[in-house]
């Protein structure tokens, strides 16, 4: 006696294309996560000493290349770069009461994929004002830009 069996859209028999379809979605849960898990997700911390740190968990270039967007989109000046020891200097233009703020960016690669941003700002020029909370807000932004260009 021949029994009838439905064959699948993949071409398995109907049970077996039920647990195909499972095991897809079993996969594509697992992708999900790990690309969730693995996208650049980051710790800001400010210190007492002026220092601003960020840690990513991805590409050392992808953060670089975020650090260099998140420079110009907040209108600072590059005056010096060096890719291979992964450091930045970077001036802001003149606020309206002549205060310019200086970067000093270092990105330390820890591991492969594990990578450390260190920010400190500082008054450059002899004008304008010298209000500490200024530095950290240059910080933050900076750090934030980063952050959202990296994530966006």
């Amino acid at each position: 006696m021949k029994r009838d069996v439905t064959v699948s859209k993949c071409g398995y028999p109907s049970t077996a294309g039920r647990w195909h379809r499972c095991r897809e979605r079993a996969i594509a849960a697992v992708l999900i996560a790990m690309v969730v898990l693995l996208s650049s997700c980051s710790t800001i911390k400010g210190s007492s000493e002026g220092t601003w740190t960020a840690s990513y968990f991805t590409d050392p270039d992808r953060v670089w290349g975020a650090m260099e967007i998140s420079l110009i989109d907040l209108d600072y000046e590059v005056v010096s770069k060096n890719r291979y020891d992964g450091v930045i200097r970077a001036i802001s233009a003149p606020a309206d009461d002549g205060t310019i703020i200086e970067l000093a960016i270092d990105q330390v690669v820890r591991t492969e994929d594990q990578i450390k941003i260190y920010v400190k700002p500082s008054f450059a020029g002899d004008g304008g004002s010298t209000n500490p909370d200024l530095l950290r807000a240059a910080a933050d932004e900076f750090l934030k830009a980063v952050d959202d260009t990296l994530n966006g």
